[in-house]
């Protein structure tokens, strides 16, 4: 499957993607580093901590800068070949450059599979944890929620949550059940936990507001039966980007389809990570227009900043169209793609141009 030619190609590419890879991680590494130093201090926050926390955000950065490492490994290595009459050897060989194209894909597959599953699996619960952690070590305690709270809408029921513990509890639950744009009952509860599929609610105050007034009950516990699990909560108070595996992406988009509420944000954010392996691949064909497209014949240095414009362009264009799809109402599909497909046909129109 794999020849002389292409296991020695696919090995330069493959190691100077690596090795940028590294370099980008620790590099921004060190400078988060430096900027996490401010909470040295806060609690029982030191300097060994620090380095705990950000240790725990190495994965995240490589999976971040794999894309940039791909369009710049492969202007770099391609192109010392290049220079070094390598490429042209291997034309002269029986090569095209589609081959050799095929080769670098087929080389970087494996390792587009491999940051997907780190992506996936392991930098969620690696970034989650360390925020729970510097939570509970710079408070004393283990509350990890916004100023606001949160806020749900279940059927016809609109649940507000003060507080959510690191073990999955609630503290500080409303409730207000809503019929023909009337309130019709308010719930109260202290806390709650999370039992089988129910919620087991403690120390609940129940209003029920009637015509001729309103009537108030207590209840030690109650059994609430919602569709909302502990998992759900952490969704709706953090960034799904980095709490979110694509399952979790697919079962929130569900829970909040059932519930007749938006889902564009995280339809969006589905579809970005679903085309992040297609990204990786267009990072490779703008690499590729720059060896063999029209600035073949130029420098290096002119050709790696041709590589570093064109993946800033890229990802300038996507930050861009990614909110403007949620504000003006673009399918989500075509908001996560636009870029993608737009700098795809680019680096195929310089892969075919001639000079």
């Amino acid at each position: 499957m794999y020849g002389i030619l292409d296991r020695y190609l696919g090995r330069n590419f493959i190691v100077m993607v690596l090795i940028l890879s590294i370099c980008l991680t620790l590099l921004t590494g060190l400078i988060t580093f430096i900027d996490k130093t401010r909470y040295i201090g806060r609690g029982d926050v030191d300097f060994w901590f620090v380095f705990y926390y950000l240790i725990h955000f190495l994965p995240g950065f490589m999976v971040m800068f794999f894309p940039v490492s791909v369009l710049l490994g492969a202007v770099i290595s391609l192109g010392l070949m290049a220079r070094n009459s390598e490429i042209i050897v291997m034309q002269s060989v029986g090569l095209s450059r589609l081959n050799i194209a095929l080769i670098a894909l087929k080389s970087l597959i494996p390792f587009i599979l491999i940051i997907m599953a780190i992506g996936e699996f392991i930098v969620p619960t690696l970034e989650t944890r360390a925020e729970a952690r510097l939570t509970e070590v710079s408070s004393g305690n283990k509350i990890t929620v916004s100023k606001s709270g949160i806020w749900l809408r279940e059927g016809n029921s609109f649940i507000g949550i003060q507080s959510a513990l690191s073990d999955g509890s609630l503290h500080n639950i409303v409730r207000y059940d809503v019929e023909d744009n009337k309130l019709i009952r308010e719930y109260r509860a202290k806390s709650a936990t999370y039992q089988g599929r129910n919620w087991r609610m403690e120390d609940v105050t129940v209003r029920h507001y009637r015509k001729n007034g309103v009537e108030v009950e207590f209840d030690k516990q109650q059994i609430w039966k919602l569709n909302l699990n502990p998992d759900r909560v952490n969704v709706v108070g953090n960034n799904p980007a980095n709490v979110l595996t694509i399952k979790g992406l697919i079962d929130y988009i569900s829970y909040l389809n059932d519930n007749k509420q938006d889902a564009s944000r995280y339809k969006l954010q589905l579809y970005n990570k679903l085309m992040s392996p297609l990204s990786d691949v267009v990072m490779l064909m703008l690499a590729l227009s720059t060896v063999f497209g029209p600035l073949r014949s130029m420098h290096m240095g002119t050709r790696i900043l041709a590589g570093i414009s064109l993946g800033f362009g890229y990802y300038v264009l996507n930050q861009i169209v990614v909110p403007f799809s949620l504000v003006y109402g673009i399918p989500p599909l075509l908001g996560a793609s636009s870029a993608t497909v737009i700098f795809g046909i680019l680096a195929v129109f310089l892969l075919k141009r001639k000079v």
